[in-house]
Formats: structure tokens, C-alpha cells, sequence
């Protein structure tokens, strides 16, 4: 049933519905105190605040064309004349249509329905004192990408981005063995867009399936149970990488998860591992680890940008690597006084060849598998992937000692 208009400012609906928002501060509370669904409350919010905040004029003449929110007509012309006959046409418009809710409020209604609803049950493994480092990497995940079989081949959604990082960091579990440690990477494209037009930080247009709001909280739910799955196996270190794609809304996500576990006693983030630095870096023993999502500095410029920014690190490590994101496929290089291909994907076939940061003036550079399909556009142009996540583990000794993918 098509939900009823409103009848104005002073319809019981909003009045409620504003009242309750003004003492609880959430939709999802106000959802919960009247008994509606958390759109329905979002829905009656909103349109009590754009009657109260809608021009007097606009609101007249939505009243006088039969409409009866304000916030629905989002400009008019109006025909008058002055005392001495002259016309005039004035162009009035409604500064508040389309308000949308602030991120502040978003990021708090998103951990509020976190916090309620029913967590899936992770099984417990005991802990046995492993020694070595385990990153988990869920690389461009893109919530809210939209891919459909008829077009691309295979079919990407929000249910499928859920599935494969919960399943996957599930997967990934199971196959790494004792861990000492866990370094769980956010960001790197977690969302497909940032703000509520489908579109990537720098606007280029996407096809998304859903609104950002429904994204977001998928994500924030995914990424939290996966991160919950990972305090059970081992102590937690959060770092976060920015993106082309989300650049605002992926450092929300980061920042609200990095509060919901503030005080978990087995996860643990800092202002630098959880800033909008794009190039940040995690020292295990004696490898150092530089994270960024690739679209940024040079890829020939990062061996120089790791001695310069982690100089005090580098006389004490022998082993250097970058994990970079952003291309979706597999390529690991090294690079420092040469540069040498290990291995790279091209339509699901792999090169490899042996070689590797063998020497103390070299690092690895690898970019990281991602689980999310190629759109339109990517399968369009050719740039396809096989989807998969990955982990590695680190020797504090030795450097990287192993990786495990989960394909799908």
C-alpha cells in the first residue's frame, strides 16, 4: 500500500515522529519508540523538518498546487505586479529540497542498528601462540556495484559483497594456522560511491545497486562481524587506506568502526592507523609493511617514499613489501635497484617467474586480489578478473612466508 500523504506541519505523524527524534537522536530509535520501520520514521523526520525549515512562499504555493509536503517542490515561478500594473516573474527556489541526513547521524544510526541485531555465530578457535603476523586484505570490495549476468556475465551485488567478506575473512581463517597477530586493512574502495549521488569521489557516475545509506550499513555490518571473527583467533590491529572511490564515506566507515571497537580488549587502532594519510606503515619484526590503494604515488616512487617516510625503520629491517590495491588482479614486482616481474593475471591466466625482495635495497611490490566482479564498464574495456581474497603471514624473522586465496 502506497504510503498516505502528509497533511501539512501539524500532521500528528510528524510532530511525533520529530519528537522523538529530537530526545532519542537516531531513526532507528524512533522506529523502535513508534513502532514503524526505519524508513518510515526516516520518511516522517524528514518532512516534519523540510515543512519546518520550507520558504513561507514555497510552502503556500505547494499548498495551493495540492501538494502537500514543500519539500517536494523544489522551486516555482510566480507571476505579480505592482501597484502600477507592471509584471513580474520571480523565480523562488526551496534551499532545503533534498536534505539528507547528516553523516554524523548516519554514522550513529548505522552503530545503533549494528549494535542490535543478532551476530552470526563465528566458531572459536583457541588461540595456540603462533608467532607469526596474518594480514587479511579485503581489496575493493565495492559495496553497491552493480553487475548484472545478462551484461557482464556475472551477477555482483550488495548480497554478494556481504557474503564474501564475511565468508571469505571465514575462509581465510581457517586456512592460515596459528597467528600470533592480526593487521586487518579497511578502506580500498570498500564503497562504491561517495554521497548520495551514484557517483566516485572525483564524480564520475556508477551503477549501484541501492542508496549510499544501504551500502554503507551493509559494510559496516560485514566489516564488523569479519573483524569480530578475527579478535577470536587472535589480538587485532585496524589500518586504513583511502580511495579513489569513497574518499569521504570510506574514512566514515573506518572512523565508526574504529569506535564501536574502542574498547574491545582484543582490537586495537590509532589516530595514524586509522587517518586519511594515503601512504601508511606497519613494522612486524624485522619486515616493514607499506599500505596504499594505488592510485596515487607512482608505483617507481615507492621504494624512495618508504625510506623517506619510515626512515627510522628501515636500518632495522631487512624485509620491505607494499601492498596496493586498486587494479583488482594480481601483480607482485620487485623494485628498488631493478625491477623485476614476479607474476601478473591477464584474463585469468598467470606468469610466474621466481624472484622476490632478495636483497636489502629491494622491496616487493604486490597488488592485492579483489572479490568484486567487473562492472559494465570494466568488462566493456576488457579489464576482468578473477575475484578472490587474500591473506598473508609474516615471519617476524623472515618476512612473507605464505599467502591463501578464496576464490569464488
Amino acid at each position: 500500500m502506497a504510503n498516505p500523504g502528509f497533511s501539512g506541519p501539524d500532521d500528528p505523524r510528524l510532530t511525533e515522529a520529530l519528537a522523538a527524534h529530537a530526545e532519542l537522536g537516531t531513526y532507528s530509535a524512533v522506529a523502535e519508540r513508534l513502532s514503524i520501520s526505519y524508513s518510515a520514521a526516516e520518511r516522517r523526520v524528514k518532512a516534519a523538518k523540510r515543512w519546518r525549515s520550507a520558504d513561507p512562499s514555497i510552502a503556500a504555493a505547494a499548498k495551493a498546487g495540492g501538494l502537500s509536503d514543500p519539500g517536494n517542490l523544489s522551486h516555482f515561478w510566480q507571476i505579480a505586479k505592482d501597484d502600477d500594473g507592471n509584471g513580474y516573474s520571480l523565480f523562488v527556489k526551496n534551499p532545503e529540497t533534498g536534505v539528507e541526513e547528516s553523516l554524523s547521524e548516519m554514522v550513529k544510526s548505522a552503530i545503533s542498528c549494528a549494535m542490535s541485531e543478532n551476530k552470526p555465530r563465528f566458531q572459536v578457535r583457541n588461540h595456540d601462540g603462533g608467532e607469526d603476523l596474518l594480514v587479511i586484505d579485503l581489496a575493493d570490495v565495492h559495496f553497491l556495484k552493480l553487475c548484472v549476468e545478462s551484461e557482464t556475465g556475472v551477477s555482483y551485488d550488495r548480497e554478494h559483497a556481504i557474503h564474501r567478506v564475511i565468508e571469505g575473512t571465514e575462509a581465510l581463517l581457517r586456512q592460515s594456522g596459528p597467528v600470533g597477530r592480526i593487521l586487518f586493512v579497511l578502506g580500498n574502495d570498500i564503497l562504491h560511491i561517495d554521497g548520495s549521488a551514484p557517483k566516485t569521489t572525483s564524480g564520475t557516475a556508477q551503477d549501484t545497486d541501492g542508496s549510499i545509506y544501504e551500502g554503507w550499513r551493509d559494510a559496516f555490518a560485514a566489516l564488523k562481524f569479519a573483524i569480530e571473527a578475527c579478535a577470536k583467533v587472535a589480538p587485532v590491529d585496524l589500518i586504513f587506506c583511502p580511495s579513489n572511490h569513497d574518499w569521504v564515506m570510506g574514512w566514515t566507515l573506518a572512523q565508526s568502526l574504529g569506535a564501536f571497537f574502542h574498547a574491545h580488549p582484543h582490537v586495537n587502532s590509532t589516530p595514524y592507523s586509522m587517518s586519511e594519510r594515503h601512504r601508511k606503515y606497519y613494522r612486524f619484526g624485522e619486515a616493514l609493511i607499506g599500505l596504499t590503494h594505488g592510485d596515487g604515488a607512482k608505483e617507481e616512487s615507492l621504494y624512495a617514499l618508504m625510506v623517506t617516510e619510515a626512515k627510522s625503520h628501515i636500518s632495522e629491517t631487512n624485509w620491505r613489501y607494499w601492498l596496493l590495491h586498486h587494479y583488482h588482479h594480481k601483480i607482485r614486482k620487485r623494485r628498488g635497484l631493478d625491477v623485476f616481474l614476479t607474476e601478473k593475471d591477464h584474463i585469468g591466466m598467470t606468469s610466474i617467474h621466481t624472484g622476490g625482495a632478495t636483497t636489502e635495497a629491494d622491496c616487493q611490490i604486490e597488488y592485492v586480489r579483489s572479490p568484486s566482479a567487473p562492472d559494465s564498464w570494466h568488462d566493456r574495456n576488457g579489464y576482468v578478473n578473477r575475484q578472490g581474497v587474500e591473506c598473508f603471514t609474516f615471519s617476524p624473522h623472515s618476512g612473507m612466508k605464505s599467502r591463501f586465496t578464496e576464490w569464488f
